[in-house]
């Protein structure tokens, strides 16, 4: 009875394949191209025995199939040529064959056999789709970069033709544009998914392709704007991934947080995208809380190495750096070959004053990242960017200017997404080093280049600023007000270069605006700690002191802000346990900052701890060598320890370098009260010392 069963089985089959198999070769275009079954001209050849034939080759594949054995592939192939002498003019069959070279992996007679068929018959559809998807899959594979270039171009001329042909193929459009994404043609891209998204406005596929489009282009505002627009039940976790990334870079970190909260609450058990809500979090500033998600992953995958990694991040903001080294090491364990793990671990070196190890890791990841030729995708050349920003950025903070400036114009090379970036730092590292000319001949420059780049022209304004010409600063700047007169960032950047030339009333004017212009507490923190700023340097200590530790309340991990706090008490002689308090929370977060340290080593002072205040100020001159406060305040201290001689020494240093520091801490005043000092000290010791004879 079961074998009675199981024949039975396979004559049913059999019938199916041969009812759809009849229609198929019916309609089979001859040679007048995609027409429909009626146009047709007659067939020719032995019909019966083309569908005889082609019933078995279909059979022997489902047979191949069950029980994966290569004879029958080798039958299939034989029964389709047969199918194919029986019925020469059906291309039906020429396709079904191709494809089945191509399943069975003999993907160049595939390929043959479906090019001959576009030979003679250049507009058959399925030809095209077939080739197409051979070149999509062949992109997956790992080809050599001429190959896969070859492979992408291929694929996208079979689609172009087949979209043409089929202009409400929506999937031939949604592949498309992915591939014109792939080969860095995005105004084609976006046409390619508006055409998904006119002939179906309800396809999330076409929505998602395009936000992502966006996403990669750097126009996030489109990306929120689009996804905006769909009604909630319709944004899946995906399409509310999308939107919450789209927020962190606009840095609205409240809305990322929601949408990934939305998106979790339809997929709870989704690790990737509860790890993705953690680093908003981070973001955000909510540490505890991230800790608390990033945990939460780790005890469904203990070996999570991504997990490990933003373990680490939280770690090393938080000041427990042993940890964050350790947590670093088990990530590379568990990821060998990511590069974002010795990234990180090159920004703990740095943090920690291991500054040449961090070159050196640095370096090896930015030789990692080099493509001989140049030739870059949008995300390579962002990656390498990062790399090669962060190895410039120390090499600036070690006074080695001109291989930051060469550094960072192998990021200025990446192409137009990237080199905007590569200008601003090389502009902000002329300045730091004081060739204003340069700094504004390289601004005019990229400007002329990149007209659009709104903040080429703020840095512009701001090497103005530093070279005295603060009017013409904020007269460009004020230009930005003409377009939007509520914006609170050009209130703040003007505040900014009112405080560089210490036109405090204006200045505070300006950071009241741009706070007024800031509803969102969590917002406000940069504002306020300027506000202070502006308040410390007239002397209002109070209002000031309220600024700062509004920004702490906000910002606990703010070092800035508790450095600053604790600094102002300690200058002043009071309060200095309360000072040492702050000072102490600053160097615990960058124990390598040569300011904090600075701070730590006068609070000491202060104290009449000299044995501490020693070794900190020390370190300090030998982490910021040209500032003249920290050449000061060691001086003083050498004073008191009798150390006259090495008094002399860094006083005389301090009197050297003020005039061109950009601090506005060391003014004129402060200056001819400490040459006054310093003569006094040279008529002393001139004194103390024995002439000779």
């Amino acid at each position: 009875m079961q074998k009675v069963v199981k024949y039975l089985g396979v004559g049913i089959t059999f019938i199916f394949f041969a009812t759809a198999a009849l229609g198929a070769l019916q309609s089979s275009p001859q040679a007048g191209g995609n027409q429909p079954p009626e146009a047709s001209p007659a067939p020719k050849g032995d019909q019966a025995q083309a569908y005889y034939h082609f019933m078995l080759a279909r059979r022997y594949r489902e047979l191949a199939g069950v029980y994966n054995r290569s004879e029958y592939i080798d039958r299939a192939i034989s029964e389709y040529k047969l199918a194919m002498q029986a019925d020469p003019d059906s291309l039906f069959l020429r396709v079904e064959l191709a494809e089945l070279y191509w399943r069975n992996s003999q993907t160049g007679e595939a390929v043959r056999e479906a090019e001959d068929i576009l030979k003679s018959h250049p507009d058959y559809p399925d030809a095209h789709r077939l080739l197409a998807q051979i070149y999509w899959h062949m992109l997956g594979e790992n080809q050599p970069d001429k190959n896969a270039k070859e492979s992408l171009q291929k694929a996208i001329e079979h689609l172009e033709a087949l979209t043409r042909l089929s202009p409400g193929d929506t999937d031939s459009w949604l592949l498309l544009g992915r591939l014109y994404r792939m080969s860095n043609e995005g105004a084609k891209a976006e046409d390619a998914f508006r055409r998904v998204l006119n002939a179906d406005p309800d396809s999330k596929e076409g929505v998602a392709s395009l936000a992502r489009l966006y996403f990669e282009q750097g126009d996030y505002d489109q990306v929120i704007d689009l996804l905006k627009k769909l009604p909630e039940g319709d944004l899946d976790p995906q399409l509310l991934a999308i939107l919450a990334s789209a927020y962190i870079q606009t840095h609205d970190y409240d809305n990322a947080v929601a949408n990934y909260e939305k998106a979790l609450e339809q997929d709870p058990d989704n690790l990737q995208l509860r790890r993705f809500y953690a680093e908003a979090l981070m973001d955000d500033g909510r540490l505890p809380a991230a800790r608390t998600e990033l945990q939460k992953i780790l005890a469904a995958d203990p070996e999570d190495g991504v997990t490990y990694l933003r373990l680490s991040q939280l770690d090393r903001q938080e000041g427990r750096f042993d940890q964050a080294r350790e947590e670093l090491e088990h990530a590379k364990t568990l990821m060998p070959d990511n590069p974002e793990v010795p990234y990180q671990q090159a920004q703990l070196e740095d943090l920690l004053g291991n500054q040449d190890k961090a070159i050196q890791i640095l370096q090896g990841l930015v030789k990692g990242s080099e493509n001989p030729k140049g030739q870059y995708t949008a995300s390579e050349a962002h990656t390498r960017a990062v790399f090669l920003e962060r190895l410039g950025v120390i090499y600036r903070s070690q006074n080695k200017f001109d291989q930051a400036v060469d550094t960072f114009r192998q990021i200025a090379s990446l192409g137009s997404t990237e080199a905007p970036r590569g200008e601003e730092l090389i502009i902000d590292t002329y300045a730091t080093n004081r060739q204003y000319v340069k700094a504004l001949e390289e601004a005019d420059a990229a400007i002329r280049q990149f007209p659009n780049e709104r903040s080429l022209k703020v840095l512009r304004a701001f090497t103005l600023g530093e070279q005295g010409h603060a009017e013409e600063a904020v007269q460009q700047l004020q230009s930005f007000l003409d377009k939007t007169p509520a914006d609170r960032e050009t209130y703040f950047n003007i505040g900014r270069v009112w405080l560089q030339a210490k036109h405090y009333p204006e200045a505070e004017a300006a950071f009241k605006k741009a706070l007024e212009l800031t509803p969102n507490a969590d917002d406000q923190e940069i504002a306020l700690f300027m506000l202070g700023s502006v308040y410390e340097r007239q002397k209002q200590f109070d209002l000031a002191e309220e600024q700062f530790k509004k920004v702490i309340k906000l910002n606990p991990l703010n070092a800035s802000a508790s450095n600053y706090l604790g600094y102002m008490l300690a200058d002043r002689g009071v309060r200095l346990e309360e000072s040492l308090k702050y000072i102490k929370q600053a160097v615990a977060l960058e124990p390598n900052n040569g300011a904090y340290i600075d701070s730590l080593g006068w609070v000491y002072f202060k104290l009449n701890r000299y044995d501490l205040a020693e070794p900190n100020l020390e370190k300090a001159a030998r982490l910021i060598s040209n500032d003249p406060t920290i050449h000061e305040h060691l001086g003083r201290l050498y004073l008191q320890m009798g150390k006259k001689v090495q008094a002399e020494k860094e006083w005389e240093q301090a009197l050297k370098e003020w005039p061109a520091a950009t601090s506005s801490d060391f003014d004129s005043e402060q200056a001819a009260e400490l040459q006054k000092d310093l003569d006094a000290l040279k008529l002393q010791l001139a004194r103390e010392t024995p002439v000779q004879k």
